[in-house]
C-alpha cells in the first residue's frame, strides 16, 4: 500500500472517466477525493476483490477512508494527493478541462523566512526578493501583501486572518522602485508611468514539493498607487485551489443557517450579502452556490474576478465591455434559474438585478452596508422604489470575519474593565482567550469564523418597506420578531469560547455596540 503520509504524483495514475464517476461529483469535491485508475472494466481492470485506488487530501484519516468505502462498497487503497491534484483529476474525469487560461509568469515556493544576504555574500536580486516576499505570503496563508513607501522607510505588511502583520525584508528606499517595476513587468503594466494608479494581474505557479505536477495556479490582483513617498503596491492573493467551504463551516448559528438555506433555495427573489471589503461576502456566496448547484439548476454568474470555478456553472468575467448590469440583462435571455452578480454597485446594476428577481429568477449578490436592515436604505439610494424592494427582496445577510481563539492555548479569562463596560457584561461571566503558543506564533488566535445578522422580510415587514417606513422602525420590528444582531451573534460565540472579547469590540460596528 502507498504510504498516505507522502504525496503521490498524479501522473502515475490513469484518469478513467467511468471510474471517476463511480462516486458522486459533489461528494468528491466536498470531501476532496477521486477514484484513480480503471475499476471493473475488461482486460487490465482491477478485480472485484482488489481494493480501489482513491486519491485523497486526507488519506491518513481513517473515518474519511471508511466513508468512501461505504459509498463504493469496496475496500479502498488511499493515496495522498493535494487539493489541486484532486481537482485536476476530477475536472478531467468529468470532462471540465483545465480552467487555467493564461501561463504563469513567475514560479513561487514556500518561504518560511525572507533572506537577508549581506556582508561579503551576494545580495538577493530584486526578482529573487519579490519572489521570496510573495512565497512567504502564500506560505503564511495571507490574503494581501502591502508594500508601502514612506519618506525614509519602506514597510512590507501581510494581512493574515484579517489583521496586518509587518515582516522584515531587505526592501529599502534604494531598491523599492525596482521592486515595484518588477511587479509591473509581471502584471504587464507600464513601468514608465509613475504618476497615475495602475491595476493588473500576476499569474503564478506554486510549487510546494508535495506533488504539484506543473504547479498550482495562484493569481495576484495588483494595485499600484503613487504618493509623495513613492509608489505603494497592494496585492490580493487568489488561490483557486482552495476548497469552497460549506455553509455549515462558515460559523452560522443553527437558526440562521436553516433560514439562509431556505432563502437560497427559493425559486425566485433576491438575497443580498452585505458588509465591508474583506468581510467574506464572496466566500458566503460561493458556499451558497455550492449548496444549490445541481443538474436541475442553470446557474449564471458575473464576477470580478472569478475566484473559484464550479463544475457545470456558467461563470463570466466582468470586463470594460461587459459590466455587471450588461451581464444581468443578457442573462435573462439565457433561461437561468439562478443569477449571481458579484456586486450591486450602481443604479444600472440595481435596476437589472431587481428586474431579474421579479421575473422568476433567484438573484444572489453583494452590497456595501453597515448592517442587514440598512440594505433597504442603500437600495433606495440606488433608485429602487420601496414597492419594488418589498416585492422581490427575500432577505439580507450582514457579516464580519473575526479571529478564532487558538485551540492549542485557550484559557479562561475574565473580561477587562473596558470590555465589561462597553459590552454590558454581567459580573462573574467567564470568557476565554489564547495565551499564545508555537501553533499560533504567539498571537493567541488562529483562523477565522463569521458573525452574522440575517434580516428576513416577512409580509408585515414587506408592507412597511413598501409604505416607506424608516430603517429604525424596520430594525425594531425585526428584533421583536427574533432577529439576532451582529453583536448578539458575536457575544454568543465569545461565551462559547470560540472568539475572544477583543474581537467583538474590533469587528462589531461602534454604533451597534453603543446603541444596544
Amino acid at each position: 500500500m502507498t504510504d498516505p503520509g507522502h504525496f503521490t504524483e498524479l501522473d502515475q495514475f490513469e484518469i478513467d472517466p467511468r471510474s471517476v464517476r463511480l462516486l458522486d461529483e459533489e461528494f468528491c469535491r466536498r470531501r476532496q477525493v477521486v477514484v484513480l485508475g480503471v475499476v471493473g472494466r475488461g482486460e487490465g481492470a482491477q478485480e472485484r476483490d482488489e481494493p480501489v485506488t482513491v486519491g485523497m487530501v486526507e488519506a491518513g484519516r481513517r473515518s474519511r477512508v471508511a466513508e468512501v468505502e461505504q459509498r463504493l462498497g469496496r475496500e479502498v487503497r488511499p493515496v495522498q494527493l493535494n487539493a489541486f491534484e484532486v481537482r485536476r483529476a476530477l475536472d478531467k474525469g468529468w470532462g471540465l478541462g483545465d480552467p487555467a487560461l493564461d501561463p504563469a509568469v513567475i514560479t513561487l515556493r514556500p518561504v518560511r523566512d525572507i533572506s537577508f544576504r549581506g556582508g561579503g555574500a551576494r545580495g538577493l536580486t530584486v526578482p529573487e526578493l519579490v519572489a521570496e516576499i510573495l512565497g512567504h505570503a502564500v506560505h503564511l496563508g495571507a490574503s494581501d501583501v502591502h508594500i508601502e513607501s514612506y519618506g525614509h522607510d519602506v514597510d512590507v505588511r501581510l494581512r493574515v486572518d484579517g489583521v496586518l502583520r509587518q515582516v522584515a525584508t531587505p526592501l529599502s528606499k534604494e531598491n523599492v522602485q525596482e521592486a515595484i517595476a518588477r511587479l509591473k513587468v509581471l502584471a504587464d503594466l507600464d513601468i514608465a508611468e509613475r504618476r497615475r494608479a495602475q491595476d493588473g494581474r500576476i499569474r503564478a505557479s506554486w510549487r510546494d514539493g508535495k506533488g504539484d505536477g506543473d504547479g498550482r495556479p495562484i493569481d495576484f490582483r495588483l494595485s499600484i498607487v503613487p504618493g509623495p513617498g513613492g509608489e505603494d503596491a497592494v496585492l490580493r492573493i487568489l488561490d483557486r485551489a482552495t476548497a469552497v467551504l460549506g455553509l455549515e463551516e462558515l460559523g452560522f448559528a443553527g437558526d440562521n443557517l436553516t433560514t439562509f438555506e431556505r432563502l437560497i433555495t427559493n425559486p425566485e427573489g433576491m438575497v443580498l450579502v452585505t458588509g465591508p471589503t474583506g468581510s467574506g461576502k464572496t466566500t458566503t456566496l460561493y458556499a451558497a452556490i455550492h449548496r444549490i448547484n445541481s443538474a436541475e439548476n442553470k446557474i449564471l454568474t458575473a464576477e470580478n474576478p472569478i475566484e473559484y470555478r464550479f463544475p457545470k456553472t456558467n461563470q463570466k468575467q466582468v470586463s470594460p465591455t461587459m459590466g455587471f448590469a450588461d451581464y444581468a440583462r443578457a442573462f435573462l435571455r439565457q433561461n437561468p434559474d439562478v443569477i449571481l452578480l458579484g456586486e450591486v454597485r450602481d443604479e444600472e446594476t440595481a435596476d437589472a438585478a431587481i428586474r431579474a428577481a421579479q421575473t422568476g429568477h433567484l438573484v444572489l449578490s453583494t452590497l456595501h452596508t453597515n448592517d442587514a436592515v440598512r440594505t433597504i436604505s442603500r437600495l433606495q439610494t440606488l433608485g429602487v422604489a420601496g414597492g419594488m424592494i418589498a416585492s422581490c427582496l427575500l432577505g439580507a445577510l450582514s457579516q464580519r470575519l473575526v479571529r478564532r481563539i487558538c485551540a492549542e492555548c485557550t484559557e479562561a479569562a475574565p473580561p477587562t474593565a473596558q470590555e465589561a463596560s462597553r459590552l454590558g457584561l454581567d459580573a462573574g461571566e467567564t470568557f476565554h482567550r489564547g495565551a499564545g503558543c508555537e501553533a499560533c506564533e504567539g498571537r493567541g488566535t488562529r483562523g477565522r469564523t463569521g458573525i452574522y445578522e440575517l434580516f428576513v422580510l416577512d409580509s408585515d415587514l414587506a408592507d412597511r418597506v413598501a409604505a416607506g417606513a424608516p430603517v429604525h422602525e424596520l430594525r425594531k420590528v425585526a428584533l421583536e420578531r427574533g432577529m439576532k444582531t451582529l453583536l448578539d451573534d458575536a457575544l454568543e460565540k465569545a461565551r462559547a469560547g470560540v472568539i475572544p472579547l477583543s474581537e467583538v469590540l474590533r469587528a462589531v460596528p461602534y454604533r451597534m455596540i453603543e446603541g444596544r
